[in-house]
């Protein structure tokens, strides 16, 4: 296996092609914020320490490489379409490589079953390990240049020498870049057959391998300038060089495509969010890539996931494939030959506060007698003890009851016009909310300098995590909207109260949403994962599975949290990136966690659960967290029902979810699930969801912590014909 070359150009002193630098109108360039964080908050160092301090700059938290951060940093990280890990096992140190058809993917516990209750990837078959013979003993792993969307895998050799990997979402190859180490490429799953292939271009070689699993992958190798390489296979699971390079470039496919050829020797090294807008109801927004290296197409490959492809622009069909590669939770991801994925979608610039619904003919109006039974429940909901009940140990519950109360105060302001009720609640959900916003609640927060970020001062089990990141967009969406909704009302009254928090809020914002990955407090865009579309709600928390996310209505919450305060501080930036984000989650939602019954995405022994459950990055289970009644596993994706569910949770999915899931079991719920259920009914058939609120039988036992009959009864009859 000759890969003799001397005419190539070293990938070192390749071009580099880089994104378009933001302009500073872009939304993307424009910061919530760029104060240090409030002095409120003390200061602490996290007990999890990452492997390298990255010149102390904020490291994702729930990103997609977060795995390569924790404990023995050898549990997989996911770019899509294939996984990766640090290898420690002997005989094959450096980087493993694997990708998981569907035909591969595991159900139980009764694989038979329609619907599975779960399915997943296998885990730790090292289809490929990119070492060298210079890692005798286990090298070192960092990640550097972390970005949002992109890292460095740097393997350090004890003795001598480093093998680069970059870590960007969609990469179409694996690459590996060697410097002055000597190659070995190895395989637990065995060498079938290596053979040498034609060469797509001028200092490049093509090697073709088959495993003893009967796949087929392809491996490209430009050696730099002046340099050479001989590699031969050693035995069956070793392929070793000749001796030492630097800068040799290794690219790892899986398959045998000539649109592989058209890529090879362009790889992606960074991913950035450009050309951010909001124009009437389309949003539009590029990841632009930056690419090392040169290519027969003057591109690279990069692989789009289902969601991605709906809402791409005409200008991406010529970069189309026919190549495209299973994902084990994703569908199946379509190669693109280019360096820039450009996006158009619809968004929600329309939905504010007033009750929006997505069934085709209805229009929002308040009949005397609706608004009569809204007035009856909000004159004894608006004496409820706010501060008492939101005087809990923990941000989350405390979020919800917050705004719950908000909810009430927008209906006595705008749906009953009635000041009395609202001058009598107002000033409770004020004081309420100050106690958090100065800090002053039972497990106050900390800024934590190691991460960076704004954490509980609870341990990893307290408040579902929130210490060790979990969960921030949840509980921080809820306390946002809840002073969103009391800043306007009182901005309207003439006050300036948001100005006593603003500060506080922004923290909190900038927590889980930061924008750029030049904030020296936040890393940029914790939660959100612009490649994959929603939210990972798991933090600094190794998982064999991957990241995480169970309540995917909670995810779009936190995003519509940031646009209504947005509209509050007239921050348009945040509005419109908050705008983008929720027509993305419209499609991702309904494309990996929303099951209708024409779903085409998740396996089809799946869909009839209706909804994923917990879906990982290598696995999905229908249950939750917290308990596997149906009630639970359904409703968490559903809560809470607000202005803005309807945009995600469409009429057909809601009836369909009813019909087969939860008509069934409704009537053996008596308790805040059932009050979930109803209003979540008020998605396609408001008049039963009024019926059931205002009728004789109703309780306030079946209302969720988080939930009002004010509310219930304002949403349902907005759009009943009662």
């Amino acid at each position: 296996m000759n890969t003799h070359n001397k005419s190539s150009s070293a990938p070192s002193s390749a071009p580099t092609h880089s994104s378009p630098v933001n302009s500073k109108d872009d939304i993307f360039s424009a910061s919530i914020s760029n104060d240090e964080p409030l002095s409120i908050f003390s200061r602490s160092k996290h007990p999890v320490n990452p492997p390298a301090n990255n010149d102390s700059k904020p490291i994702g938290t729930n990103k997609f490489y977060s795995n390569m951060l924790l404990e023995n940093q050898n549990n997989a990280v996911w770019t899509q379409p294939y996984s990766l890990w640090f290898s420690k096992d002997e005989n094959y140190h450096g980087l493993a490589v694997h990708h998981v058809p569907a035909s591969s993917r595991v159900s139980g516990p009764d694989a038979g079953a329609d619907p599975v209750q779960f399915f997943f990837g296998p885990n730790g078959i090292k289809s490929f390990v990119f070492g060298s013979t210079d890692f005798n003993d286990t090298p070192s792993l960092s990640l550097e240049n972390i970005k949002h969307m992109s890292a460095d895998a740097k393997f350090q050799s004890k003795s001598q020498g480093c093998m680069t990997v970059p870590l960007v979402q969609g990469q179409g190859f694996i690459t590996s870049i060697y410097f002055n180490l000597i190659p070995k490429l190895s395989s637990a799953v065995g060498f079938a057959s290596v053979s040498g292939d034609k060469s797509p271009r001028s200092g490049i070689n093509k090697y073709k391998i088959g495993l003893n699993d009967g796949t087929t992958w392809v491996l490209y190798v430009t050696i730099p300038n002046g340099q050479s390489l001989d590699l031969a296979q050693k035995d069956g699971n070793n392929i070793v060089g000749s001796n030492s390079v630097n800068g040799a470039v290794f690219q790892l496919v899986k398959g045998d495509s000539g649109v592989y050829n058209d890529a090879a020797g362009s790889y992606p090294t960074r991913a950035h969010l450009t050309n951010g807008s909001v124009s009437d109801k389309t949003g539009s927004f590029s990841i632009s890539y930056d690419i090392t290296g040169s290519s027969n197409s003057g591109k690279t490959l990069l692989f789009a996931l289902p969601h991605q492809v709906d809402t791409f622009t005409s200008d991406m069909d010529s970069a189309k494939t026919d190549l495209k590669l299973d994902t084990i939770t994703k569908g199946t991801a379509t190669a693109y030959l280019t360096d820039t994925f450009k996006f158009s979608l619809n968004v929600p610039s329309n939905i504010s506060l007033d009750p929006y619904s997505s069934i085709d003919g209805v229009s929002l109006s308040y009949s005397g007698n609706v608004l009569q039974k809204i007035r009856d429940a909000a004159s004894s909901e608006v004496n409820g003890d706010v501060e008492a009940e939101s005087n809990v140990d923990s941000m989350y519950f405390a979020g919800k009851v917050l705004a719950k109360y908000a909810w009430i105060l927008y209906v006595t302001k705008y749906v009953l016009k009635d000041d009395g009720l609202t001058n009598t609640l107002l000033p409770k959900v004020k004081s309420a909310i100050e106690r958090f916003s100065k800090n002053q609640q039972q497990l106050p927060l900390s800024y934590d300098e190691t991460w960076k970020g704004i954490i509980s001062t609870g341990d990893s089990s307290a408040d579902f995590g929130n210490s060790y990141y979990n969960d921030h967009h949840f509980h921080y969406g809820y306390h946002v909207l809840s002073s969103a909704i009391v800043g306007k009302i009182d901005k309207e009254q003439g006050g300036n109260w948001v100005d006593s928090v603003k500060g506080w809020v922004n923290d909190l914002a900038r927590d889980f949403a930061s924008t750029s990955d030049d904030d020296q407090y936040f890393p940029a865009f914790r939660s959100f994962d612009w490649y994959n579309g929603h939210s990972w709600a798991k933090g600094v928390f190794a998982s064999g599975d991957g990241k995480d996310q169970e309540s995917s209505s909670e995810d779009y919450n936190a995003y519509y949290s940031l646009k209504i305060w947005a509209d509050v501080i007239n921050d348009n930036s945040l509005k419109q990136r908050s705008e983008i984000m929720l027509g993305i989650l419209n499609h991702s939602i309904n494309h990996y966690f929303l099951l209708a019954d024409d779903n085409n995405t998740q396996p089809k022994n799946f869909i009839k659960n209706k909804v994923t459950g917990i879906l990982f990055e290598n696995k999905v289970d229908h249950t939750t967290y917290f308990g596997n009644n149906l009630e639970y596993i359904q409703m968490i994706h559903a809560i809470p029902v607000t202005s803005f569910s309807s945009f995600i949770r469409k009429p057909k999915f809601c009836k369909e979810e009813w019909d087969q899931k939860l008509k069934g079991i409704v009537n053996n719920v008596n308790d805040g699930w059932k009050g979930i259920i109803y209003l979540n009914v008020a998605l396609f058939d408001p008049n039963s969801s009024w019926n059931f609120f205002s009728g004789d039988g109703f309780k306030n036992d079946y209302l969720d912590g988080g939930q009002s009959k004010t509310w219930s009864l304002t949403y349902s009859g907005a759009f009943a014909s009662a």
